[in-house]
């Protein structure tokens, strides 16, 4: 039974999600879908009676095999969006939380996904900042976040 909170109200889709920042230094480590033109934070659903931090965690064990554990909170977008891969409306309440790399990995490495569905098309790599903000991220106004200290609350209309 898939436990994922995801359901159809109307014409659009109600989506809980997490999403996940890793920093090394001055970069983030961000995934990138070989079928999409834009970067985004790795992340997916929360399941059902599940936190939103152990989700997150959850979901990059499942994504990449690697160890992490929490940080801190950064914050919520109420997302609203079409998406690039069915043309569906969404209504997504993002929840971003810092997570920590359990082993230090180089911010040269490339981090494949391991997932059987998505390995030939997702990967995770390290882009700096500065060059974060000059690329077609989604959603963009997650960089506002990175530099503050309080838990944020955004609403990004796409």
């Amino acid at each position: 039974m898939n436990l994922d909170i995801k359901m159809k109200i109307g014409d659009l889709f109600f989506n809980y999600r997490v999403a996940i920042i890793i920093r090394k230094d001055n970069q983030i480590l961000v995934q990138k879908d070989k079928r999409v033109p834009y970067y985004a934070l790795p992340g997916g659903r929360c399941k059902a009676g599940e936190s939103s931090i152990m989700a997150a965690i959850r979901e990059f064990k499942e994504e990449t095999g690697l160890d992490t554990y929490f940080k801190k909170e950064i914050g919520l977008i109420e997302n609203f969006f079409v998406s690039s891969f069915n043309n569906q409306k969404y209504h997504e309440l993002l929840i971003i939380h810092e997570l920590k790399l359990a082993k230090e990995i180089e911010p040269s490495t490339i981090i494949p996904n391991i997932e059987d569905d998505k390995k030939e098309y997702l990967t995770y790599i390290w882009l700096d900042i500065d060059t974060l903000k000059k690329s077609d991220f989604r959603p963009k106004n997650v960089i506002n976040m990175l530099d503050s200290d309080n838990f944020s609350y955004l609403v990004n209309m796409e």
